[in-house]
């Protein structure tokens, strides 16, 4: 009996064990039943999930389903088709008993299906507590680069391919694709319509397709006129993707900046700012400054000097087409089939593209408006209004003048604006010498805040450089040119009109008599240029007129009472027409003159009337070649008077100048003036000369000076003088048949290079011409000296005929830091500039002409290293 308990215990132990496995057997039906029921109700959970995410996508496109939600919709959709194919295998093993249907016919078998039943509805209870999700939706993260729709390009090749390589991926095998991380604010600028904001677009969209980036987000930002840091957050919030919830508790811009901060130092980004007026503080809106990703700002704009303000490290201009990319943009819009339409339309389309001047927004407006017309006649109605008021072309008004206008409304006070309108003054394509245009403005009266003349030019160069800057003005092709797009100019006279009786009237190729005198009544600006205007039949009213401007013309002379009506005149000039050989006496009317220029004029005498312009600040006089005589007293009359000038600056035979002119007198009126304070002068006698060295007055007045003196044979200036000389530009020293020895005397030995900071200060350029003079070593004392031009110097050996001395190798190579052109011609014995070679760090071009024994130029390794563009010579010369 005692073996009867621990029997009983293991057999209980034993049936317990195999319970589970039992089950697999003995309650097959019930577990199988069991697992169809488990899967009706997961079947439940998943139509709840997929309820709730048809009701969130329903309301924004930009949800989608989870990765969890997604990968657990696979799972149930797999355990689906197993547990059907393990229910009909149930069934089947259901119907497969024995012994009256009491026992099954295969144990083995339903025991292994058994099996699998449990494990089955053990993974579908998994799966239905798994189904209860927080969220079962999340935003759909946008692209990295949004697409912007843009028309194709025309043109931008060559400034896109050097604007692309500041992003493409550095190549660790090839040194020279590896990029500038430094490099990480880039500025485009240039006038309106040019094409900035296509050019970053075309950038925008190639992050697109480009694979060979590691940039992981470029974000796009349109800025235009009035900064709105809140709005600019918003977008850029937006392209991030951060959280509602988390982006709306943040309540002001420093909140905000904060957070974007945080997300875009986790990203390599390309921030892209279209259209920036005024300067952007980066680090107030959230951008990470310290570049430690390499990650980069592009922006547009067209201030140059919003470049510097914005920190740039590197800026490209965006110019106008060429030509050729012009006429290719102007097809493109036109159309083709317009273009073949008759064979006069390709010519006709020449010559709308040579009036749009290369701007891309007026090709492409012009363009679309031209491809409604489709005949020659109609092409040539249209040129017509294109050049007389291009305003009037469809599309124009809207899309070219009032673009353009947002950077004349830009300019920060009125002084900008008119300086700006009265460059329209000027032809077409006409190249503006910066010192007449600014001596245009001090007469009209735009600067006369300013007392002193120098200070006043130095203030004019300032506005034309902030014209510049913001693409108002152009460069020209010298530094002493700026120019004004055509368009600009078309915009500029618009506004010119649009002001109350701002009138200005453009004179050319004839249209002087259907003009008509009696409109010229409330004109305040007048500008005739063109040989076609010959003659005044009569004399016009014009008691409000300030300027008038007739240039480059035919005429003769006035009607002896054409000024009488003019009294309000501040400006009048009639330079360059070389015919006009007399002034009539009614100009003795023009009592609030204050620019008088008669250069380059015909005129033989000036009347004695003008010593009635007692408020004249400016005479100018050059190449008035034929003047015979300036009245003994007029120049001393003119109590105002600031600036006088009176050069040759073509080579003519000393004989046929007018010797009174640089006589003592003359040199006594001016010097006695008060107020004058900038005088340009030829000296062609000795006396003149003389008296000139011993004026301190004129000295230091003297801004270009001209000698042509055949009794000179040397020139000795005093230290001293030259200290005087303080505003000293230009020198020109010609037909001096007896000099031969030009030279600075230092009054005290000892203070030799202490003192010679103090000569040429500023003279830029200095011309020697047709004199035995045997060289120039006095250039040592010129640090600002840019151009430099010796012509037939037949006794010339050596320019700087000084060895320096040892110890003074380095300072010597260091002279003419600022020469920028050498040209020298016909120096027969020329055998040497400088015995020592030179620096030279901003030297561009040198030619050499009839220069026979000139062997070899002052350079080394180190001479002109980054700045040479040219060296001219003839074959002969190279070949030696």
């Amino acid at each position: 009996m005692d073996l009867v308990g621990p029997i009983l215990d293991i057999l209980t132990r034993l049936w317990d064990c195999t319970s589970k496995h039992r089950r697999y057997i003995c309650r097959f039906e019930e577990e199988l039943r069991n697992l169809t029921c488990f899967m009706q109700r997961l079947q439940c959970v998943e139509n709840n999930v997929r309820y709730w995410i048809q009701k969130n996508m329903e309301h924004n496109y930009l949800l989608r389903c989870t990765e969890r939600v997604e990968l657990w919709l696979r799972e149930v959709n797999t355990i689906r088709e197993e547990v059907e194919v393990l229910r009909r295998r149930g069934e089947e093993e259901i119907q497969n008993k024995c012994l009256v249907n009491c026992c099954p016919r295969n144990c083995c078998s339903r025991y292994m299906l058994g099996e699998e039943i449990s494990n089955m509805t053990a993974e579908v209870l998994r799966l239905t507590s798994e189904g209860n999700f927080e969220y079962v939706t999340e935003r759909v993260p946008g692209p990295s680069v949004d697409k912007i729709s843009m028309d194709e390009t025309v043109g931008l090749d060559s400034i896109f391919i050097e604007l692309w390589s500041c992003f493409k991926i550095q190549d660790k095998e090839d040194d020279s694709t590896q990029i500038d991380d430094s490099t990480q604010i880039i500025g485009l600028f240039g006038m309106g319509g040019v094409g900035k904001t296509t050019l970053l677009k075309k950038l925008n969209n190639n992050f697109l397709h480009e694979r060979r980036i590691d940039f992981n987000m470029v974000i796009w930002v349109v800025v235009s006129k009035e900064v709105n840091l809140w709005k600019l957050q918003e977008v850029i919030g937006k392209k991030l993707e951060i959280a509602d919830g988390l982006w709306k508790s943040k309540i002001n811009e420093h909140e905000r900046a904060v957070e974007i901060n945080k997300f875009l130092r986790q990203k390599k980004f390309v921030l892209m700012l279209d259209d920036i007026w005024e300067p952007i503080n980066l680090a107030a809106m959230g951008i990470p400054l310290d570049n430690t990703n390499g990650s980069r700002i592009v922006f547009t704009t067209r201030k140059e000097e919003l470049c510097g303000l914005m920190n740039a490290h590197k800026r490209f201009r965006v110019e106008c087409l060429s030509t050729e990319a012009s006429m290719d943009l102007f097809r493109l819009k036109v159309g083709e089939d317009v273009l073949n339409s008759h064979p006069e339309m390709p010519k006709l389309a020449e010559t709308v593209v040579q009036e749009c001047k290369g701007l891309p927004l007026a090709l492409v407006t012009v363009g679309g408006a031209m491809a409604n017309w489709r005949t020659p006649k109609e092409w040539q109605r249209e040129i017509k209004v294109l050049q007389s008021y291009p305003f009037d072309i469809a599309g124009m008004e809207d899309l070219v003048f009032h673009r353009l206008r947002y950077s004349y409304d830009s300019l920060s006070n009125e002084i900008l604006k008119n300086c700006f309108l009265y460059c329209s003054l000027f032809p077409e394509d006409h190249n503006i010498l910066k010192d007449e245009l600014i001596e245009l403005w001090i007469g009209e009266g735009f600067l006369d805040k300013i007392d002193d003349i120098y200070d006043a030019r130095n203030h004019g160069e300032s506005i034309m450089g902030r014209l510049k800057h913001s693409s108002l003005l152009e460069m020209g092709e010298f530094e002493n040119i700026v120019k004004m797009h055509d368009v600009l100019r078309d915009m500029a006279q618009k506004l010119t009109l649009e002001k109350e009786k701002e009138i200005l009237v453009q004179v050319r190729d004839g249209l002087i008599k259907p003009l008509g005198f009696p409109r010229w009544k409330d004109v305040k600006r007048i500008s005739l240029w063109g040989p076609n205007i010959e003659f005044f039949g009569e004399t016009p009213s014009c008691p409000g007129l300030i300027t008038f401007l007739v240039k480059n013309t035919k005429l003769k002379k006035f009607p002896n009472t054409f000024f009488e009506s003019m009294n309000t005149l501040k400006v009048l000039d009639l330079s360059y027409n070389k015919n006009l050989s007399e002034l009539p006496r009614s100009i003795c009317y023009l009592i609030k003159l204050h620019h008088l220029n008669l250069s380059y004029t015909n005129l033989k005498v000036l009347p004695i009337e003008v010593k009635n312009l007692t408020q004249l600040r400016i005479l100018m006089l050059d190449d008035t070649k034929n003047l015979e005589a300036i009245p003994t007293g007029l120049i001393k009359s003119l109590l105002s008077l600031e600036v006088f000038s009176r050069l040759l600056r073509n080579t003519v035979n000393v004989l046929h100048y007018d010797r009174s002119l640089s006589d003592i007198a003359f040199l006594e009126e001016l010097e006695c003036l008060a107020n004058i304070s900038d005088i340009s002068l030829t000296l062609s006698t000795f006396g003149s000369v003389l008296k000139f060295k011993a004026s301190p007055k004129l000295q230091s007045c003297i801004k270009r000076l001209t000698i042509m003196c055949s009794e000179l044979e040397s020139l000795d200036i005093s230290s001293s003088t030259m200290k005087g000389m303080e505003h000293l530009e230009a020198l020109s020293i010609r037909d001096c048949q007896s000099m031969r020895k030009l030279k600075i005397s230092f009054e005290e030995e000892g203070r030799m290079q202490g003192c010679m900071s103090d000569c040429f200060r500023k003279l830029r350029y200095l011309q020697i011409e047709n004199c035995p003079i045997k060289e120039l070593t006095l250039l040592k004392y010129a640090p600002t000296l840019q151009f430099l031009w010796v012509d037939n110097c037949p006794s010339l050996k050596e320019i700087i005929a000084d060895d320096f001395g040892s110890a003074k190798i380095e300072e010597s190579i260091n002279i003419l830091p600022k020469l920028e052109s050498i040209n020298l011609v016909g120096l027969s014995s020329l055998k040497s500039i400088c015995r020592q070679a030179m620096l030279l760090p901003c030297l561009k071009d040198v030619e050499v002409i009839n220069c026979p024994n000139l062997r070899k130029l002052p350079f080394d390794s180190d001479s002109a290293k980054n700045s040479l563009n040219a060296i001219k010579g003839s074959k002969t010369w190279w070949a030696q």
